[in-house]
């Protein structure tokens, strides 16, 4: 199973951090390949919130489905996402810094199937749009944090 991790440190709290990136209505903002997400359950999200969108990636348009694995406010977020013979468990970590704080996303990503010899180009073009994502984040919440 490959594992893409990635991380950045910004200045804001550790709190708006965490409820920026865990609202499913942010998401397209700030992540490059996201095009549209939605929370599907009601109330506040928390372990088994369930949530569905859709992402662009190597010139193709999937939709998902995903249900939250893990929800500790304001350290730990996690999802497990799946679109077709995809799979990826994603993890948020979020980690006070002496300036703000360090926010790290992995994805821990099965493909299943014959797109399975797609893998590393998938992985290889995740990994990139992850990198661009984190610079997004930094510059919003950093622009709205006034840190």
């Amino acid at each position: 199973m490959p594992r893409i991790e990635e991380g950045i440190e910004i200045r804001c709290p550790v709190e708006k951090a965490y409820a920026f990136t865990t609202d499913a209505g942010s998401w397209n903002t700030w992540q490059t390949i996201i095009l549209e997400a939605e929370q599907t359950s009601q109330g506040p999200v928390g372990v088994g919130t369930t949530f569905k969108g859709a992402s662009h990636l190597m010139g193709r348009t999937v939709q998902w489905t995903a249900r939250a694995t893990e929800c500790e406010p304001p350290g730990k977020f996690g999802k497990n996402i799946t679109s077709g013979p995809l799979r990826i468990e994603q993890h948020n970590t979020y980690t006070p810094t002496t300036g703000g704080m360090k926010f790290t996303l992995t994805y821990d990503v099965t493909v299943n199937g014959f797109q399975k010899v797609l893998t590393p180009m998938m992985v290889n073009s995740m990994r990139k749009e992850l990198q661009k994502s984190l610079i997004n984040l930094k510059q919003i919440l950093e622009s709205e944090s006034g840190m």
